[in-house]
């Protein structure tokens, strides 16, 4: 080789070297937001938090941020996800399918969080599933019980389905010796499907249906169900009414007299200060009353009341405050497990993810099903707002998108 081919020969090879060095300190420090990789001064990843502020379900909407925040600060203050820190971004859905619509898509398309976590009513979960995870691409955890039947693309949900809640109580009240029911509930998707699932239950067990009654959402006046519920002189009311209308329906109807059993399920602390002492007795399945004794929980729940005085006795089941927590940790441990931001890798993680200690007990997302394995609980209301867990039920299988 000629002198002059070995001096471009040692020049080529030092600039393929020198550049197969940049080339791997890139992909070293690089920060994107689907890859693990992460600097000290990395960006904060961004997580949107959609809750009613405003509207029918205010309070619902304060117990959620306040639930929010204490568990975005207990991540950030062990290490965050993949060594970065959360960025909560708030909006307001305002109980309003159109409004709830518009923020949403703001998260996804302004913001650019990683994930949405959020809604309290079904008909907001429907109204945003679509431009936030089909055409937004991004993943979206549903943190409240509901009415079933969620398995869209990138949506995961972690509040109780209809079988973890409806099947033990209805259960339990044919055990009794309760026969008749009488089915009451607000007009809309959650309470309508709700109820069907009571029905088919109550008949497969051999009891019967011998009323069923729908009101509209924002209904005061109960005085016309009340009416109709007393005539029917069943062994049971299950009902579904939410806020405005629960308390004046539920104090009419004791008031009125009636002597079956009450159940439901929207009873916990959070509502029943609201109904007064005609909660007594109240029967209902929950994944968290403030009796659950494990001490992860009772932990928990103690330092959340500390920091969080403004949200005094709104942590409850109902304000879907345990389903709120489990949400950014069992995205975190899908996140981790994928070692990615990715929605396509976080996903396929998310399917086999579980949390040892979550308030109220352990869960883990059942593969294939998009729910979540939960601890269950059969309590009873007390005049004083508080409740009595009748029974422990264990981990309850969903029964969904199968």
């Amino acid at each position: 080789m000629s002198e002059i081919k070995k001096v471009r020969f040692r020049r080529s090879a030092a600039i393929a070297t020198s550049l197969a060095a940049v080339l791997v300190l890139a992909a070293c420090t690089s920060g994107g937001s689907d890859t693990a990789a992460s600097a000290d001064n990395a960006e904060p990843v961004k997580v949107g938090v959609l809750t009613d502020m405003t509207g029918a379900f205010g309070i619902v909407g304060k117990s959620n941020e306040a639930v929010a925040k204490f568990t975005i600060n207990e991540i950030n203050a062990n290490g965050g996800v993949l060594g970065r820190q959360l960025e909560m971004v708030l909006a307001d859905s305002a109980t309003d399918a159109a409004i709830a619509t518009q923020v949403a898509s703001r998260l996804v398309n302004q913001d650019k969080v990683a994930v949405v976590v959020g809604g309290v009513a079904s008909f907001t979960r429907v109204a945003v599933r679509d431009v936030i995870a089909d055409k937004g691409n991004t993943i979206y955890i549903w943190p409240a019980s509901y009415e079933g039947g969620e398995c869209s693309t990138n949506v995961w949900n972690t509040g109780s389905a209809p079988n973890q809640q409806v099947d033990p109580t209805v259960e339990h009240l044919l055990a009794e010796g309760n026969k008749t029911f009488f089915l009451a509930g607000s007009d809309y998707l959650y309470p309508r499907n709700i109820l069907a699932r009571v029905r088919q239950v109550v008949e497969a067990g051999g009891g019967s249906i011998v009323g069923e009654e729908y009101v509209p959402l924002d209904m005061t006046d109960p005085s016309n169900l009340v009416s109709k519920v007393l005539a029917a002189k069943a062994d049971v009311l299950f009902e579904v009414v939410v806020l405005p209308g629960t308390a004046p329906f539920i104090k009419g109807v004791v008031d009125g007299g009636y002597k079956g059993k009450i159940a439901g399920t929207l009873f916990d602390e959070g509502i029943n200060p609201l109904i007064g002492a005609q909660a007594e007795g109240l029967i209902g399945v929950q994944d968290f009353y403030l009796s659950v004794e494990d001490p992860f929980t009772k932990s928990q729940v103690a330092k959340f009341n500390e920091q969080h005085p403004e949200a005094a006795g709104l942590f409850s089941a109902t304000f879907n405050a345990t389903a709120w927590y489990r949400s950014f940790y069992l995205w975190k441990a899908a996140v981790e497990k994928a070692n990615s931001f990715d929605t396509a890798e976080v996903n396929k993680a998310m399917d086999s993810v579980s949390l040892k200690d979550s308030i109220g007990g352990p869960v883990s997302f059942e593969p294939g099903t998009k729910h979540v394995n939960l601890q269950m609980y059969l309590g009873e209301s007390k005049a004083d707002g508080s409740n009595v867990i009748l029974k422990s039920l264990g981990s309850i299988k969903p029964l969904e998108c199968k």
